[in-house]
C-alpha cells in the first residue's frame, strides 16, 4: 500500500535542515519501508524548503510512523507537523505510481 508523508518545517530550522540533509537522505534509503518519491516542499520563489514530501510503500500505518518519527528531520525539530494518508494513484492520473515505474535505477538514491 501507498502511503503519502506530509511534513512542514518550525519557523527557523533552515540551518538544522541544511545541516541534517546528509543524515535525512541516508535514512530515506536505508529503511524498512520502500520509498517510491520524496523531494522538499518549497516555498514560492521555488527553491526555499519549508518540508518534505515522502511517499513510500508500506504494509500499514505503523510502519510508516515509525519511519517519519525516526527520521532526523523528525527527531531534531525540523519538521513542526507531519501528516500521515493513505494514497490510492486515480486511474486517470496523468502520472501513474506503478511498480515499474517506483523502480529506482542502480546507482541512483
Amino acid at each position: 500500500m501507498l502511503w503519502a508523508i506530509h511534513c512542514l518545517d518550525a519557523p527557523g530550522t533552515a540551518g538544522l535542515r541544511a545541516a541534517l540533509r546528509p543524515a535525512h537522505s541516508a535514512r530515506l534509503r536505508a529503511a524498512d519501508v520502500r520509498p517510491v518519491l520524496y523531494g522538499p516542499l518549497v516555498d514560492a520563489d521555488g527553491t526555499t524548503a519549508v518540508g518534505s514530501l515522502i511517499v513510500v510503500e508500506a504494509a500499514n500505518r505503523k510502519q510508516v510512523e515509525d519511519y517519519a518519527l525516526a527520521d532526523p528531520f523528525a527527531v531534531s525539530g525540523v519538521w513542526a507537523r507531519i501528516d500521515i494518508q493513505a494514497f490510492t494513484p486515480s486511474q486517470r492520473s496523468p502520472v501513474r505510481l506503478t511498480e515499474e515505474a517506483a523502480q529506482v535505477p542502480e546507482g541512483r538514491p
